[in-house]
């Protein structure tokens, strides 16, 4: 977003990518409110929505009570009361696709950052590795946008700040639809320690399955099956 936003005002900027494409499962596949409104502020909204999506309308939790509704989106009130459900590798294709449009923006797959270029006690761009060798880049403004574990903070010495740890673990897996599933909320299930959470995706649904942290080692060593198709286990804080 930022590499568009540069690009929209014509300053130059080059936006590395360590992968070859952007088609891999991330757990990040919800599109909020608050994004939507960016979005459409640089007019890109409408657009954007004409790609498949999945609408989620609010959250309904089945508990040992009965039914209750957790979030009802359409409380937060302006043009899209909603989540949007979109896969974000197909997200990340939208906004690469629009910044292309501009003459000052380059995307380079391939790209694997492994050391920064100082000069004068700053930061003035980086080397990476790709299939052809060596490459340089310089800038005037470097941002590490490579996640929680980013190399590029890692480079420049920039402790990360700790901001918790859940006392939970989360397995995510995904499970195909039914043709009559219901799209317009989050669904799940409460209770003893224990919880479930289903995201409506265009095809299948993303599923957390949460549990005491620690338990999944001992879901393991019990020899349990695996369930469904394995996006990937997240410890909280790990």
């Amino acid at each position: 977003m930022l590499a568009l936003l540069l690009a929209r005002r014509g300053v130059p900027v080059v936006l590395l990518e360590m992968h070859k494409d952007f088609d891999r499962d991330f757990r990040g596949d919800t599109i909020h409110p608050s994004v939507l409104q960016i979005l459409d502020d640089i007019g890109l909204a409408e657009r954007l929505l004409q790609l498949p999506h999945g609408k989620q309308r609010g959250a309904v939790f089945q508990t040992a009570d009965g039914p209750i509704r957790l979030i009802d989106f359409s409380r937060a009130g302006g043009r899209w009361p909603y989540i949007v459900m979109m896969p974000q590798a197909r997200f990340l294709e939208f906004l690469t696709t629009e910044a292309r449009r501009y003459p000052s923006f380059r995307l380079v797959l391939g790209a694997d950052v492994r050391r920064l270029v100082e000069e004068g006690g700053a930061v003035r761009g980086v080397r990476y590795q790709a299939e052809d060798g060596w490459h340089e880049v310089r800038a005037t403004l470097t941002v590490g946008a490579d996640g929680r574990f980013s190399k590029v903070r890692h480079l420049a010495g920039i402790p990360a700040i700790p901001s918790g740890e859940p006392p939970m673990d989360v397995l995510w897996f995904r499970l195909p639809k039914q043709p009559d599933d219901s799209e317009e909320s989050i669904t799940g299930a409460l209770g003893r320690g224990r919880g479930i959470a289903m995201l409506s995706r265009p095809a299948d649904w993303q599923i957390a399955y949460i549990f005491p942290k620690g338990g999944y080692q001992r879901l393991r060593a019990a020899g349990r099956p695996p369930v469904g198709d394995v996006i990937a286990h997240h410890q909280s804080g790990s």
